[in-house]
C-alpha cells in the first residue's frame, strides 16, 4: 500500500503528472486508488497495489520509479510505502488456515 499526501493547491499538478505516467507497470496485477481530504495536510490518497506472487522486490522497484517524479517535482508531495499481507497468508505463517 502506498499512502500519498499533497497540498490542496497542488492538485492539478499531481493530476497532470498521473496522466503522464504509464498505465501498465511490470509485476503489478491490480492497482486501486482512493482519494480523501486530509484536513490541514491537503489531499490524501491510498494506493492498494497487488503484485505478482514472488515478485515483491521487483514490483517495489517499479512502484518507487513510478512515484519518484512526484516526490522530486511537486513541492509538498509526501509518500509512505507499506507492505501488506493477506489474512490467509499471515495465518499460514503460524501454521493455521483462514
Amino acid at each position: 500500500m502506498v499512502t500519498v499526501w499533497y497540498p490542496m493547491h497542488k492538485g492539478m499538478d499531481v493530476a497532470k503528472k498521473y496522466l503522464k505516467q504509464p498505465r501498465e507497470i511490470p509485476f503489478i496485477t491490480k492497482w486501486r486508488v482512493f482519494n480523501t481530504p486530509a484536513g490541514k495536510d491537503g489531499m490524501k490518497q491510498y494506493h492498494l497495489i497487488y503484485t505478482e506472487r514472488g515478485k515483491l522486490e521487483e514490483a517495489g522497484s517499479e512502484i518507487f520509479k513510478y512515484f519518484a517524479p512526484f516526490s522530486m517535482e511537486i513541492e509538498g508531495f509526501h509518500i509512505q510505502f507499506e507492505n501488506l499481507m493477506g489474512v490467509s497468508d499471515s495465518y499460514k505463517l503460524i501454521g493455521m488456515n483462514w
